[in-house]
């Protein structure tokens, strides 16, 4: 896994705004207003299309050569995006998620009397049985 990816962006102008897309990812189409706004939509898009073909344990495509993207007008623009990885993957691993849980019913009427956080007792609770301090990625 690296931690840092470049891939070439196309920037195409339309009458009302920008679209870009990146060859290598089909279906990576963005618009925005202006290069500032899609390029930061670019670089959000490629560092969750990154992570999802990393989670599933998927190769990232080779990035291609300028040479191999044909454009389609004579104003369209190659442009490369980087995402550096560390930080996107640590907003990831941290995102709450839900996990259902059972307990016998006199167990949670005592835990919700004594004001207790079920979610906070549960963390706690697997953090301590794994041996883990906090979740490092």
């Amino acid at each position: 896994m690296k931690n840092h990816y470049v891939y070439p962006l196309v920037v195409e102008r339309t009458d009302t705004n920008l679209s870009m897309y990146f060859p290598d990812f089909p279906g990576t189409a963005v618009t925005a207003a202006d290069i500032t706004e899609g390029l930061t939509r670019a670089k959000e898009m490629l560092s969750f299309r990154a992570l999802e073909l990393e989670e599933s344990r998927q190769n990232l495509p080779q990035p291609s050569e300028p040479n191999q993207i044909t454009l389609e007008d004579s104003s369209d623009l190659i442009v490369y995006v980087e995402v550096f990885m560390p930080p996107f993957r640590n907003v990831e691993a941290n995102k709450a998620v839900t996990k259902n849980c059972t307990l016998p019913k006199w167990l949670r009427d005592a835990a919700d009397e004594a004001g207790l956080n079920f979610s906070q007792v549960l963390q706690s609770g697997l953090k301590e049985a794994l041996g883990l301090d906090r979740r490092k990625v």
